[in-house]
């Protein structure tokens, strides 16, 4: 299902309707080879927790719930399942008695960069057919995309 790329202009709109065409095949491709390379009874959800505090180390609960779009209770039993496995951590905060930072624990930090590696060699061997050409043109498409809808916290 590639979007058909034509030769002549190209609006905005229709490079709308190709990155909404691509985004969704892509997220059920990453979806399903995070899951293959996870411990059992792991979720996506669980999973974007890890990622987050890999990369947004003692960030709150609630920053967390933003980040995956749930409510802080939904968010809260996600986090006790990952505290009762080993993966994540509670830190208090002195200053703020009812602010408790979240961070991987080495553990959760190992399964993630496990993860994260396993699926990044995944996707690297599906893209090895390209040439040096293409893949330059979607490392730039990639980075103009970053740069308009990078996450600002």
């Amino acid at each position: 299902m590639s979007p058909v790329i034509p030769q002549d202009v190209v609006t905005p709109a229709q490079c709308a309707t190709d990155i909404m065409a691509v985004i969704p095949a892509m997220t059920r491709f990453l979806r399903a080879e995070l899951r293959s390379h996870g411990q059992p009874h792991f979720s996506l959800s669980q999973l974007r927790v890890l990622y987050f505090l890999r990369r947004q180390p003692h960030s709150s609960l609630s920053e967390v719930a933003d980040y995956l779009d749930v409510t802080r209770p939904t968010m809260s039993a996600m986090v006790e399942r990952l505290v009762q496995r080993g993966l994540v951590q509670r830190i208090d905060n002195p200053q703020e008695r009812r602010r408790v930072a979240l961070t991987l624990t080495a553990a959760g930090l190992a399964e993630m960069e496990q993860v994260y590696g396993s699926t990044v060699a995944t996707v690297a061997q599906r893209i090895e057919v390209l040439s040096e050409e293409k893949l330059h043109q979607v490392r730039v498409g990639l980075a103009i995309l970053g740069d308009l809808f990078e996450e600002t916290r």
